[in-house]
């Protein structure tokens, strides 16, 4: 039986005060080339902190600086005016060198639209416009499959907490996290912001998994925590929210994606850098290098093919999904499943691609490639980590049911109202 650790981490403040900007740059007029520099700077000690399981505090600082946590808010709210494309891809291009970082970023940027998901008449957009000003870094609270972790009304307005919640992923080291819990009527949710400073939140220094080290999705505990009237979203999708938030799963499988095909170009970016720098055991004789040997060469394309697949379907399917968010206001229960699908297929096939190549580049380096300092796992282990959130064999059976049934996805309430 799992027991939540009694250790605890550093009060939060201790930590988000050592990612605090030290100045803010203006918005770049290229997010991607900016995340592909801040890539560069972070594959400097990416393998130390792979092995210590460092939290990346000065990355996300820098994260910070650059403005790249407002990509995606509108300019109207003082974000960047992104597209999903570019957030795709600056989460893609930071994962090709720091997988902790990448994800912490794409976890970042779809639970920091939640406020813009459960509205879209601009009614948080306070909330927003706070979070581009500091440039803050969102953790969640959010899974749904915590029934227990119900609310209760506080006398003087909005609503306290009790309860525990495991796998919340960056929340140790935001100013701000998202907060889903079961409404005191226990007929509906209540989604809230509030900050990680907030008395009664402990964070269990409970994060030690084989990879994804540095995500930091630690356990919480909440004991008599205060939401306030004013943190409590609001909600435009009918009366109250009683099932899954619209598109907030299908943003997450677009970053997990990013993520799963980021690791697998670093991958190959780390094994043909290998390949031009000697040989391996058994190379083909006459080659000088192991990028020479035709068997090499065959089995590297054959990668590199795959992974250009899952680039195009992954671009694909951002282009589908950006279209469905500029068209959200009109989107019908079955526009919604299509997309949920559309992103589950994509999720389910970068995440086999990913699984198939990481752990394969050990050919092109032979021996060499299993030593600790090498670090070759560091791709597969943070992939596999990603991936074992939700079971494959599930998503593949929830495909298969919908496309042979040519019936479209739905998503039922999670709770009987009364009428």
């Amino acid at each position: 039986m799992n027991q939540v650790s009694s250790a605890h981490l550093p009060a939060p403040h201790a930590l988000w005060e050592q990612t605090r900007p030290r100045e803010h740059a203006p918005h770049p007029a290229d997010w991607i080339e900016k995340a592909r520099e801040l890539a560069g700077i972070f594959s400097e000690g990416t393998v130390d902190r792979d092995h210590d399981g460092t939290r990346p505090l000065e990355q996300i600082r820098l994260l910070r600086e650059s403005g790249l946590v407002n990509l995606l808010y509108p300019a109207s709210l003082g974000g960047g005016g992104g597209t999903l494309h570019d957030a795709a891809h600056a989460v893609l291009e930071i994962a090709k060198t720091d997988g902790s970082t990448a994800a912490l970023l794409g976890f970042h940027f779809y639970n920091s639209l939640v406020p813009l998901l459960t509205d879209y008449e601009d009614r948080n957009a306070e909330i927003v416009r706070r979070a581009t000003g500091a440039r803050w870094l969102w953790g969640n609270v959010t899974q749904y499959v915590n029934r227990a972790f119900v609310a209760q009304h506080h006398p003087d307005g909005g609503f306290v907490l009790s309860g525990t919640k495991r796998w919340n992923t960056g929340a140790p080291l935001a100013e701000i996290t998202t907060v889903l819990a079961i409404h005191p009527d226990q007929d509906r949710y209540l989604y809230a912001t509030i900050p990680t400073s907030r008395e009664g939140l402990h964070f269990h220094d409970d994060w030690a998994p084989i990879g994804l080290r540095g995500t930091d999705s630690s356990t919480i505990t909440f004991e008599n925590v205060r939401i306030f009237p004013d943190e409590v979203l609001h909600w435009s999708h009918g009366p109250a929210q009683t099932g899954p938030l619209p598109l907030w799963a299908s943003f997450g499988a677009i970053f997990y994606s990013a993520v799963y095909v980021g690791r697998t170009l670093g991958a190959l970016d780390l094994a043909r850098s290998w390949t031009l720098q000697g040989k391996r055991q058994g190379t083909f004789p006459g080659s000088e290098l192991s990028a020479d040997d035709p068997f090499i060469q065959a089995e590297f394309a054959e990668y590199w093919i795959e992974a250009q697949a899952a680039l195009a379907y992954l671009d694909s399917t951002i282009a589908r999904v950006q279209q469905a968010w500029d068209a959200r206001a009109s989107l019908t229960e079955e526009d919604r499943g299509r997309i949920a699908l559309d992103t589950l297929a994509l999720r389910t096939f970068t995440s086999r691609t990913a699984l198939h190549i990481t752990p394969r580049i050990f050919e092109f380096a032979g021996g060499r490639g299993t030593g600790f300092a090498a670090d070759f796992d560091r791709f597969w282990r943070d992939v596999r980590t990603l991936s074992s959130h939700d079971p494959e064999v599930l998503a593949r059976r929830t495909i298969g049911r919908h496309v042979l049934h040519d019936i479209p996805l739905v998503f039922p309430p999670h709770f009987k109202r009364s009428s």
